[in-house]
């Protein structure tokens, strides 16, 4: 089983022409189980009325990310980035979550 999530993994990484991970990245997603894949369909800004997009453009504190239409997650950090629909790897650990997305992982959370 753990070969088998190791080599998921491994292929989603494989897959993003973008992925740049370094060893502590991959590192620091030690225990981190993968939850699932989705395609962010768009965001926007609680704190901020009327705030919204339909791509993504990076993490913003508080900023929740809209999967595939009806699901969402929460950033906990800064980090620009532009993607039109990109597929977002959510991996949790229990009590923390992380997001990889076109080469990068972010924080966050539900």
């Amino acid at each position: 089983m753990k070969k088998t999530i190791i080599g998921i993994f491994l292929a989603t990484l494989c897959v993003s022409a973008s992925a740049d991970i370094s060893e502590s990245d991959l590192a620091d997603l030690k225990g981190y189980t993968i939850l699932g894949s989705w395609t962010v369909t768009g965001w926007y800004n609680p704190n901020k009325k009327g705030e919204k997009g339909d791509s993504f453009d990076g993490c913003d504190y508080d900023r929740v990310l809209i999967l595939d239409d009806s699901l969402s997650i929460t950033c906990n950090e800064y980090s620009y980035s532009y993607s039109y629909r990109p597929k977002a790897v959510i991996l949790g650990n229990g009590s923390s979550f992380k997001m990889l997305l076109g080469g990068h992982v972010y924080n966050v959370r539900k």
